[in-house]
């Protein structure tokens, strides 16, 4: 997973300290292409009883609840005017809005290469890398291999190139993107991807549906959260990595993809699926019933979420909402300066977040005044896969005294990612600078802890806003989603009711 990064620039895309879980489409922190026309702003309007969101225009977006609905993405693209920050082994999106988790377009970013352009020029001082013995393994290779005609030059290209990234040691963060991997990320932060329409999450060596999208073939063939997939395509997804299994996934629109499900009492099916064009909802909310709190579920910090925050917060006001119960579990980050937008709604002053360059030199990304729920009541469910621009969000909160954070220690994402474009379509994400709390806390390989450790129980399914209405008061307070309840404790404290 990524850290928030600049806004990319002009056809940049980064991922950043993305996380592992993914929707078919989810979205990293990224930068907003300069020059991008911004996300009209999502409408949520509250039904008569002042509490039943309209689902927002079709944002883009990802995410989950592992990476808590990181619908199959997770990665951050930098610069150019804004940042992206996330968990890399996600791809992230170039172009549009800055996403949530992506740096604020505040903050400079490192240039990146334009694709097709030649190789850039060793830095002084840099060492000048002897390829002959990668070139003696080639030919080795064709010489020698027994099945010389299962050899794809192109498959070994990449292997090599992400061979040498991934020496450096940055994982989650420093990584190689296939052009294929580049476009996935690129479409997740776009909030538009083609798939079957679940979040998923690695959970017991196995990709695991947190949610359905409604409308999606995935809630056509009845698919169920808690359900894991064990295959696709008859290729085993155990033990492999959430992006590659999305990547399988994924596929042109109207196209036949089989799935084979397992659920939680064992039993096995096989389903074939026709792909489809979905968009990913950023935000929802809702009612808390037996209370007069709100709970607002952002999915990505991708383009327009920032919008699509202030809609619900003033749709909540309106409708009486005396606390805000944030949840950001499994929200694997997006643009930095939406991260901006979303934490000022809830600051009077202070700094979002701080970069730390290779040099040292530190710059605060202040919070922008004017915030709509400064005054509100204010907890936030993290876990394992809150990362990126949305742990920038919950460090800010926490840093102020805003927000007591409930839930898991988030994962772990402080670099802010440059995308640089490679000739071929694919791309490197390189840790060009550091994001730091405003006090100074670094979250890189160490995450936020809560200040409620709450785990959540194998086999839970998270409460979503569309879920609570439902349910009533009876059914949350027996729900096995422990860090909704715990919330609502810590909520009721805060409150004082």
């Amino acid at each position: 997973m990524e850290d928030e990064a600049p806004r990319p620039a002009d056809g940049a895309a980064v991922p950043a300290g993305a996380h592992d879980a993914r929707t078919e489409g989810s979205a990293e922190a990224l930068p907003r292409a300069p020059g991008a026309a911004r996300d009209a702003p999502d409408q949520l309007a509250a039904a008569s009883s002042g509490w039943s969101p309209r689902p927002p225009a079709p944002p883009r977006r990802s995410r989950s609840a592992g990476r808590a609905l990181a619908l199959l993405l997770a990665a951050v693209v930098v610069f150019g005017g804004g940042m992206l920050v996330g968990r890399a082994g996600a791809p992230a999106a170039t172009g549009g809005s800055p996403v949530p988790g992506a740096t604020s377009g505040a903050l400079a970013t490192p240039a990146t290469q334009p694709a097709g352009a030649s190789p850039a020029a060793a830095p002084t001082g840099v060492p000048t890398p002897d390829f002959g013995v990668a070139q003696q393994a080639w030919n080795l290779l064709y010489a020698n291999y027994v099945d010389v005609g299962s050899l794809d030059p192109t498959t070994l290209e990449q292997g090599a190139v992400r061979g040498l990234v991934e020496a450096v040691g940055d994982t989650g963060h420093t990584a190689y993107l296939t052009p294929d991997e580049v476009k996935a990320r690129d479409e997740e932060l776009s909030g538009t991807f083609v798939g079957i329409g679940v979040t998923v999450d690695d959970r017991d060596g196995y990709p695991t549906i947190l949610r359905i999208l409604p409308g999606s073939p995935a809630e056509r063939a009845g698919l169920q959260p808690g359900e894991q997939i064990i295959a696709v395509g008859g290729k085993s997804t155990q033990g492999r990595t959430v992006d590659d299994v999305v990547t399988d996934v994924r596929g042109p629109e109207g196209t036949p993809v089989t799935i084979t499900i397992r659920a939680p009492d064992g039993s096995e099916q096989t389903l074939t699926l026709i792909r489809q064009k979905l968009d990913l909802p950023l935000v929802s909310w809702a009612r808390i019933p037996g209370t007069t709190y709100a709970a607002i579920r952002l999915e990505s910090f991708s383009s327009g979420a920032g919008d699509a925050v202030v809609s619900a917060l003033k749709g909540t006001r309106a409708a009486g909402a005396t606390a805000i119960l944030l949840d950001l579990r499994g929200n694997p980050g997006g643009y930095v300066d939406q991260a901006v937008v979303v934490a000022s709604q809830f600051l009077v002053s202070g700094n979002v977040y701080l970069t730390r360059d290779r040099s040292g030199t530190e710059t605060p990304s202040p919070v922008t005044p004017g915030g709509i729920a400064t005054d509100l009541p204010l907890v936030v469910l993290v876990d394992g896969q809150t990362a990126s621009a949305a742990e920038i969000v919950a460090g800010a909160l926490r840093d102020a005294g805003r927000a007591r954070l409930v839930g898991e220690r988030t994962f772990g994402t402080g670099t802010v990612l440059g995308t640089f474009p490679l000739s071929d379509g694919s791309a490197i994400t390189i840790g060009t600078q550091r994001w730091l709390t405003p006090k100074g806390r670094a979250i890189w390989k160490e995450g936020i802890t809560p200040d409620v450790a709450v785990a959540l129980p194998t086999g839970a399914s998270l409460l979503l806003p569309d879920d609570l209405a439902a349910l009533g008061a009876s059914g949350i307070a027996a729900s096995t989603d422990h860090q909704f309840t715990a919330g609502l404790e810590a909520l009721r404290e805060l409150a004082g009711n």
